[in-house]
């Protein structure tokens, strides 16, 4: 079990990542995908709008915006569909967030399991992780098709250390929002927050055992430099040895 003061790598038994805002920088195009769709049907969305969804599945943020916006007369499908046609348009664009990928590396140089919990459509992921190459470090993948309810429910972590055969206690999780926290949490899971979406003290207030700004920072928090001895290459490539 995870000691909430001294977080190491013999304590840990799997990694369990969100995806957007974690591994990949996608919220802006995401909204701008929902902003485009909504623009179709005379809707003008702010960038405040978005703040209350995040974290949460894009099927959230269309049928409120079917229902309350629109009053039914687009469902919540169509928009998903034009939706998903733009951001299919601008995927391309999608950049990772520094030192993700170099770090997924490196716990799989570790030999610890990895899993995704994510409130991304399977499509979105596998957008993602064709663009980075992940497919074949992730040994268990959840999307929001795999869950009866979404985050904040933990349902999404607790089946995710579930597929990993580990558990929710001996699982890192590593999320950007604060109902991610609060899904990894609801989960029995020791939960880092990135401060790369809120900030450290929002992480903190919504029970974030540990909050970090870099991926440097986990890694070094987690004991992962210990593996530049094991395996130099993968440490020096992932630019977290010292």
């Amino acid at each position: 079990m995870l000691d909430h003061n001294e977080v190491l790598l013999n304590q840990i038994d799997g990694v369990i990542f969100d995806l957007d805002g974690v591994i990949v920088d996608s919220e802006a195009l995401h909204n701008e995908s929902i902003k485009a769709a909504a623009l179709q049907h005379g809707l003008a969305l702010t960038d405040d709008f978005f703040a209350t969804f995040m974290g949460q599945p894009d099927e959230t943020i269309l049928a409120h915006l079917s229902s309350r916006y629109l009053r039914g007369a687009v469902s919540p499908e169509q928009l998903m569909d034009e939706k998903q046609v733009i951001y299919r348009d601008l995927a391309g664009q999608l950049a990772a967030i520094p030192g993700a990928v170099e770090f997924i590396h490196l716990v799989r140089a570790a030999g610890m399991p990895i899993g995704l919990a994510t409130s991304s459509t399977l499509e979105n992921q596998r957008l993602a992780f064709d663009r980075f190459d992940l497919h074949g470090y992730f040994d268990v993948v959840v999307t929001v098709e795999d869950v009866a309810l979404p985050k904040p429910a933990p349902e999404p972590y607790a089946l995710a250390a579930a597929r990993l055969q580990i558990a929710p206690a001996a699982c890192l999780v590593i999320e950007d929002s604060l109902n991610g926290v609060r899904a990894g949490k609801g989960a029995g899971c020791f939960v880092v927050g990135l401060t790369t979406s809120y900030p450290a003290s929002a992480l903190q207030s919504a029970g974030a055992d540990r909050v970090y700004g870099s991926y440097a920072e986990i890694a070094h928090a987690l004991g992962l430099q210990r593996l530049q001895a094991l395996n130099p290459a993968a440490s020096a490539a992932a630019g977290l040895g010292k």
